[in-house]
């Protein structure tokens, strides 16, 4: 399919929408300066950063940091991540120049932060978190932080990736577009349902830590709704292209498929028992009932007047 643009009838106030952001990851690791124009990385950087790279692990593999070879290269630890990644990808590199740099206690450290940070955010009102505090919880240093990580965001974006539920619901977008409006939603919903329902209890702390912890936040943000609600635009103006539903803002129809749901989860199981007492099934448990009350409305169609009574 090729790239495809759609603004709805009548709706002059609308921006274009590129459609094929549903066949496209959300991310774009292209190296980006501050103005918004694309750079292309210096060889010359590169290459020192690789010298020093090699002499660090030729010296003692086992102890190499990034800070080192940031030190010894004359650029700052952000400057070798924006290059290589991390340590991974600096081993990757050297080893295709023939230099092996095999390790494996590399990556069962990373995930002992990882996971550490993880636990400490789904701690209720935990606060702002520190790399303190997360290399502590994991049994580690401050050393050992810097050594996987390049800051405190980068770790962050991790955690907040564990609790996105974009890949479940990418994983049903492409091959919803061959259905019906309906049978598509039924099948993005369900996805993004069940994905929420299982990391509920991290995506509720999350939240409430958000508010206290500015870097949570828009990392959070970013990680979940700044990936997941463009797909979701997309697909919504696709089907509207189509003739599928009718021309309207597909942000609207985002907010009302994903909003109250993320709402549910983050109030947390005691509404969820309320509301049972009472005889009310969340729309996270009637899934194609809901799908069909966004699509179609409560109203009555008005055969007469051609509209709703």
């Amino acid at each position: 399919m090729g790239a495809s643009t759609f603004r709805p009838v009548g709706a002059s106030t609308f921006r274009p929408i590129d459609t094929t952001y549903i066949l496209v990851r959300m991310s774009d690791k292209s190296t980006e300066r501050t103005d918004g124009v694309r750079s292309s990385p210096d060889p010359s950087t590169r290459k020192s950063i690789l010298v020093a790279a090699r002499r660090q692990f030729t010296t003692d593999a086992a102890t190499i940091t990034i800070q080192a070879v940031a030190a010894e290269a004359g650029v700052s630890r952000q400057t070798v991540h924006r290059y290589f990644g991390g340590l991974k990808g600096l081993r990757a590199a050297l080893a295709a120049e023939g230099l092996d740099t095999a390790n494996a206690s590399d990556e069962p450290t990373r995930d002992r932060l990882i996971d550490a940070a993880e636990r400490l955010f789904s701690r209720p009102a935990s606060g702002l978190i520190s790399i303190e505090a997360i290399s502590a919880e994991a049994g580690l240093t401050k050393g050992a932080f810097y050594h996987h990580f390049a800051d405190r965001a980068e770790l962050l974006r991790l955690v907040a990736r564990r609790v996105s539920p974009v890949e479940e619901m990418r994983a049903q977008i492409q091959p919803s577009i061959g259905l019906s409006a309906r049978e598509g939603l039924i099948a993005i919903a369900t996805a993004y349902y069940a994905a929420m329902r299982k990391r509920a209890d991290l995506v509720r702390n999350l939240a409430v830590n958000s508010s206290q912890d500015p870097e949570l936040a828009r990392i959070v943000m970013s990680e979940t709704i700044g990936q997941g609600a463009p797909m979701m635009v997309a697909w919504f103006a696709l089907q509207i292209q189509k003739g599928n539903l009718r021309p309207i803002d597909p942000a609207l129809l985002v907010q009302g498929l994903f909003g109250p749901v993320f709402l549910m989860i983050v109030l947390g199981p005691t509404v969820f028992d309320e509301l049972a007492q009472i005889g009310i099934r969340p729309a996270i448990d009637n899934v194609e009932a809901y799908v069909d009350l966004l699509l179609h409305g409560a109203a009555q169609p008005d055969a007469h007047r051609g509209g709703i009574r």
